[in-house]
């Protein structure tokens, strides 16, 4: 970590539960992110703020006016834009040392399990099941943590599924 990332991530470092060894283990980190919408919007702001190294963005749809209220990450400008790539604009102004590679279409069973083998932990961010069912597929394949979050409304869920423990339980349980 050099002077500056030092100073950037100076309040992390304070805090004993992520200390020196926690902040270098996330900016070694690789997160997979499926969803720039509603919820990887924040997410993805988040963890680049945060100093994860690496994010892997997928999102095939583009960012519509609509999206703009709760959809954070994109901007008036991105309209019309790929949702991964107007992450990747917005997060490299936020953190230019987080490396986000914008994955632009619908990434099926044999590249997300490349994907996700990867990653150190996968974000379904995404919003239908069959997606949600083939990432838990891939992640419990892999042995990879997985954090799933799903909204609607006013309503959220969120759960962390530790897939490196042979006892722990998956989305689809």
């Amino acid at each position: 970590m050099d002077d500056r990332q030092l100073l950037r991530y100076s309040r992390h470092i304070l805090l004993p539960q992520i200390d020196l060894a926690g902040q270098e283990a996330l900016l070694a980190g690789h997160v997979l992110m499926i969803g720039a919408g509603g919820l990887g919007s924040p997410a993805s702001l988040y963890l680049a703020a945060a100093g994860v190294g690496r994010l892997t963005l997928c999102d095939d749809d583009v960012v519509d006016l609509t999206n703009l209220q709760r959809q954070i990450v994109h901007r008036e400008a991105t309209i019309g834009m790929n949702k991964a790539e107007s992450a990747r604009r917005a997060l490299a102004e936020i953190n230019p040392d987080c490396k986000v590679t914008p994955i632009t279409y619908r990434v099926r069973d044999r590249e997300l399990a490349e994907l996700v083998a990867q990653a150190d932990v996968v974000v379904d961010a995404c919003d239908n099941f069959a997606t949600r069912h083939a990432i838990n597929r891939a992640c419990v394949r892999l042995k990879k943590p997985l954090v799933s979050g799903a909204a609607i409304r006013f309503a959220g869920q969120l759960a962390v599924f530790d897939l490196r423990h042979p006892d722990a339980p998956c989305y689809h349980c």
